[in-house]
């Protein structure tokens, strides 16, 4: 087999090698469920969008976008109870920037957020955090 040949199989094996590498990381991390939570405006927000909850292996991954939302950071939670009057919150998200937020929850499935009465909640401000902008409520 000549220089130039040995070459080209090289590079073909090594692509191939580098394509199987992404997918069994991607494995690892495999998606089990996913939900889609409708994120309403409220008190005169405007601001709409929506809340995508991914379990993964070791948690679950909170993916907020919203429309019509301030570049200021706007607190979020997911609240026990249902909108468009939640309770108190059971765990904290990443602040909502420019209408979007993304956090890794540990330890926690679907199942349990869908379990009882849950909601993602996004706040006017720290400064004004009892004012909501945007309620979704979690369901199966």
């Amino acid at each position: 087999m000549n220089s130039y040949l040995r070459c080209a199989v090289a590079a073909l094996v090594i692509s191939g090698l580098a394509s199987a590498v992404p997918a069994v990381a991607a494995d690892s991390m495999s998606t089990m469920a996913t939900a889609t939570v409708k994120l309403a405006a409220q008190n005169g927000s405007g601001e709409n969008g929506t809340a995508t909850i991914t379990e993964v292996t070791g948690g679950v991954n909170v993916v907020i976008d919203l429309k019509g939302a301030p570049a200021t950071a706007q607190p979020a939670h997911i609240h026990t109870g249902a909108c468009p009057k939640p309770g108190g919150v059971k765990y904290p998200l990443t602040n909502v920037v420019a209408g979007a937020s993304k956090t890794m929850i540990k330890g926690v499935t679907l199942a349990e957020l869908t379990a009882s009465p849950m909601s993602i909640n996004v706040h006017e401000s720290a400064a004004d955090i009892q004012k909501y902008v945007s309620c979704g409520d979690i369901t199966k």
